[in-house]
């Protein structure tokens, strides 16, 4: 984690996911959208705080950004987070993302995180389908 001119930035990847069945196939959307507060919000898990958004959503794949905060102190260099997020990620196709395989993950980078509310709508309204939460 690292600050930069007064902004929080935290590491970043793009993960992308594609489903095991056919175009038929449901699955839920990986998402920490908070429907109370109508933003995305950080979640914990056992090495890092995270906050998942969906960026493209199809039949033949899912993409998602990835957010963290790893819990170990200082910074880790790129091979660490990457270790971290393809762990995380076989950790909840196993779980919680059933009917998705993993597809991609792209090198992680500094991002700010989104803060802002959805007023007007939320990804689920425009989707017209229920996220994960």
């Amino acid at each position: 984690m690292a600050s930069a001119r007064g902004t929080h930035k935290v590491d970043h990847v793009t993960i992308t996911l594609v489903p095991k069945g056919d175009e038929r196939t449901v699955f839920r959307v990986p998402s920490t959208f908070d429907h109370l507060g109508r933003m995305y919000g950080w979640r914990r898990s056992q090495n890092m705080e995270y906050m998942i958004v969906p960026t493209r959503i199809s039949s033949s794949e899912v993409k998602v950004e990835l957010f963290l905060n790893p819990q170990k102190r200082g910074r880790l260099v790129a091979k660490q987070t990457m270790k971290l997020v393809q762990d995380f990620v076989e950790q909840k196709i196993q779980s919680e993302w059933s009917g998705l395989r993993l597809g991609g993950i792209s090198r992680p980078s500094l991002a700010v995180p989104p803060r802002r509310s959805f007023v007007r709508g939320t990804i689920e309204e425009i989707l017209g389908t229920s996220l994960e939460s």
